[in-house]
């Protein structure tokens, strides 16, 4: 499932930086890309290496020392994601600089730090699905006030519009079943996105060249 994951999402990735050679409007596409590609690599290896075997070794324990501080940055790489959706909507359908999302972001990442070790566990879990659903709706407000205008949808927004769909299958399969018993169902969305990314950004690349 893993090298499926990474297969998939440097595909797209890589894709999306071509067609941003030619279109300066799917550079935020690119971006956001890969900081996904390159974040699910970050925290792959900060769970394998220091927080799996650390919540063996704690049995249930808070986190303490520099194990809580790589706990913290995993999980602020994690809600980047959501951030990143949403400031994304902001600059390609509201057409305005997402600073209100950074600093949305930037609070409660400084709140789910300041809370630990409550936030852990479930609730945790709720923090997430609370911050996935004002990203969602940030996201979603924005595609609607575009979708109403006259502009005509170029690949960029196509491909924004799977994005913001990508996050909403999160709340319809892993947030509903349970963030944390789901890992394989949310890396299964994500390949899916992926994957729905390719021809999106394969077509533009085969119009330009052609």
């Amino acid at each position: 499932m893993i090298p499926a994951l990474w297969g998939f999402s440097a595909l797209a990735t890589l894709l999306s930086w071509i067609v941003a050679r030619h279109q300066r409007e799917h550079r935020p596409i690119a971006w956001l890309l890969a900081y996904g590609l390159g974040s699910d690599a970050v925290r792959e290896l900060i769970g394998a290496q220091v927080l799996r075997p650390a919540r063996a070794e704690l049995e249930g324990a808070p986190f303490t020392g520099w194990v809580r501080a790589a706990f913290h940055f995993e999980s602020a790489m994690f809600v980047g994601w959501m951030a990143g959706v949403a400031a994304l909507a902001v600059w390609i359908f509201g057409r305005r600089r997402p600073w209100g999302v950074l600093a949305v972001y930037l609070v409660a990442v400084a709140i789910l730090a300041a809370g630990y070790p409550t936030f852990r566990g479930e609730l945790l879990g709720k923090a997430y699905l609370a911050l996935q659903l004002a990203a969602l709706c940030v996201s979603v407000g924005c595609l609607i006030s575009w979708f109403l205008g006259d502009e005509r949808g170029r690949t960029h927004h196509l491909a924004a519009g799977f994005l913001i769909i990508g996050e909403a299958m999160m709340l319809i399969g892993p947030y509903r079943v349970g963030l944390f018993e789901s890992w394989e169902l949310a890396r299964s969305v994500l390949i899916a996105l992926y994957i729905s990314l390719v021809p999106v950004q394969g077509v533009a690349i085969w119009r330009r060249t052609s």
